[in-house]
């Protein structure tokens, strides 16, 4: 089967999950307690817009944390890092496939260092065991860019669509009719990391100017000039009003475009 490739979801690293969600919440977003990772020691809670969400992460156990390795666990290890140091920032995205083994059998034909697949698991807080397979990347991109990672759930799109919104997880949001449109990545080579995310994910990169654009669905990954080689920020649309905010080095800027 044809690997399918659309942008699950966006890690965000924060150092007090209760504040985050307050912060959050009161500008009109609706993120809720996900549950407990017990392997990584680390706890997050999400907010969904349709199948694509945001997860704020941080540490639950500094023992378990502060254990495992960074080979197989590239993003999670960085979040963690990121606790400890006080950071609270976008770290990267996470890429939805519908062939796992597809995919990480093409990533590693690219030379990439790629980890093994890897059963995941947590139990939310209404008791349901949710499942996925993932693997990350263990290469730094152009310039220690975090590279995504990769995973598929263990059920397909409509599946978990249904489920979501019987959870009450995909939900209304205060704010507006709320989707996240585009991931800005501030990099000192943005065609340089356009062109490496372009052979991750096989798809076209457009330039505009100094601007290159990936689109994945619906959505679009902008690399531009910048000195923090990080996801710098998240665009959403459908918002009533417009409005920028941000927590630590975390922004998400609330457009009312449709």
């Amino acid at each position: 089967m044809v690997e399918t490739l659309n942008w699950d979801h966006t890690m965000v690293d924060v150092t007090n999950l209760d504040d985050a969600i307050k912060y959050f919440n009161s500008k009109g977003l609706a993120f809720t307690p996900g549950g407990n990772h017990e392997y990584w020691g680390t706890k997050n809670a999400l907010d969904y817009y349709g199948l694509n969400y945001i997860e704020l992460l941080t540490v639950a156990n500094n023992e378990k944390a502060k254990a495992f390795p960074y080979q197989n666990n590239s993003a999670i290890h960085n979040a963690v890092e990121d606790y400890f140091d006080g950071i609270q920032r976008i770290t990267t995205i996470a890429i939805r496939t519908t062939n796992i083994e597809e995919t990480h059998r093409r990533l590693i034909e690219l030379g990439l260092d790629v980890g093994d697949i890897t059963e995941g698991k947590r139990i939310d807080p209404e008791g349901k065991l949710i499942q996925w397979k993932i693997f990350y990347i263990n290469d730094e991109l152009a310039n220690h860019l975090p590279a995504p990672f990769f995973i598929q759930w263990s059920q397909d799109d409509d599946k978990r669509r249904e489920d979501l919104k019987k959870q009450g997880l995909i939900k209304f949001h205060p704010a507006g009719d709320l989707f996240v449109k585009q991931a800005i990545f501030n990099v000192t080579d943005p065609e340089e990391a356009a062109k490496q995310w372009s052979a991750l994910l096989q798809a076209e990169v457009v330039r505009e100017g100094d601007k290159f654009t990936i689109n994945i669905g619906n959505k679009q990954l902008i690399f531009t000039t910048g000195v923090e080689n990080r996801l710098f920020k998240l665009i959403f649309h459908g918002a009533k009003q417009p409005e920028k905010l941000q927590l630590g080095q975390i922004r998400f800027d609330l457009l009312d475009k449709k």
